[in-house]
């Protein structure tokens, strides 16, 4: 799996991988991350069960599912934990806060929203369940991939042909490469 540190999302959605729609970076330069998933399932207005998710989640990525809404269950605090329990990142399918805190941490989260107002600490909802997150199917131990342009989830059934595919697909674009560098025009190249 360490040749995911040489891929972009894009790639992986070229080879078979599907994105999480809407889920960005909160760092715009965000490097390439990958790790397994470790999957929350709660509501907008529950950040307990999110944080309660850092213990089990060392060497792994959160992955949260909170129905996508506009309050906050995720911050500066619950990235500061999640980076010194080692917690590779967070993508969360609702929002986050204290932008400004988890940047000045340099810890990697991907979210569909960035508001001011938190919700509350209920711990109501359930931790390494099947979710849904950005429109797709997470199971636990699902391999998750983010960068600056957003997250891929790949099923851990099919890493192996993804990463044929995306072999496959870097060829392509380094011959394509080396024919723009040496003056052909890409309309040329791709016969258009």
């Amino acid at each position: 799996m360490r040749f995911l540190k040489e891929v972009s999302v894009p790639n992986l959605y070229d080879a078979g991988a599907k994105v999480l729609k809407d889920i960005k970076p909160i760092n715009q330069n965000q490097r390439i991350i990958f790790g397994e998933a470790i999957t929350v399932k709660t509501t907008s207005n529950d950040w307990g069960t999110a944080v309660k998710a850092i213990s089990y989640g060392r060497n792994k990525i959160i992955v949260i599912d909170a129905e996508g809404e506009k309050t906050a269950i995720w911050g500066g605090l619950a990235t500061l934990n999640a980076k010194l329990k080692g917690v590779i990142a967070v993508v969360i399918d609702g929002s986050v806060r204290d932008v400004e805190e988890i940047n000045n941490l340099k810890f990697p989260v991907f979210s569909k929203y960035n508001v001011p107002n938190a919700g509350k600490p209920l711990d109501m909802g359930e931790i390494n369940v099947p979710i849904v997150c950005g429109g797709e199917l997470i199971n636990p131990g699902d391999i998750i991939v983010g960068d600056c342009n957003g997250v891929a989830v790949i099923e851990r059934c099919k890493i192996n042909e993804i990463i044929e595919n995306v072999k496959s697909i870097k060829k392509k674009e380094s011959d394509i490469r080396n024919k723009i560098m040496r003056g052909m025009d890409l309309k040329d190249i791709l016969r258009l």
